[in-house]
């Protein structure tokens, strides 16, 4: 998955969902172990923090094997820290039920689920 973080008309850094090397946490609904990753929409928002940026825009974007769109809805953490940490983000766009949606962060966050790999 890539996050691109759209600044005026420009996209000024892209994100990418990446493991995280040798990370095991417990976690799930069976309490095993899990590897941990960085979600795009994380590493994308991880530039900010070297940049001052007033306004910027996230989109989300997941391309299946096959080429075409998927899912890319930002999971219920993502969502959530973007609302609370970053209010400069006025807008996130993602692909879901077929269509490309743009959503301010808060309302995003009311339809956000946890990630797949929290739902183990």
């Amino acid at each position: 998955m890539s996050c691109g973080l759209i600044v005026g008309n420009r996209c000024v850094h892209v994100g990418l969902s990446s493991p995280a090397p040798g990370a095991r946490l417990k976690g799930g609904s069976f309490n095993a172990l899990q590897s941990t990753s960085r979600h795009a929409e994380m590493d994308a928002l991880r530039w900010m923090r070297r940049h001052q940026v007033r306004k910027a825009e996230l989109v989300v974007v997941r391309r299946k094997r096959d080429g075409q769109y998927g899912d890319s809805r930002p999971c219920m953490r993502c969502i959530k820290r973007i609302v609370r940490y970053h209010s400069n983000i006025i807008s996130v766009t993602f692909f879901e039920g077929g269509e490309w949606i743009t959503e301010r962060p808060d309302l995003c966050a009311k339809s956000s689920k946890l990630s797949s790999a929290d739902n183990v």
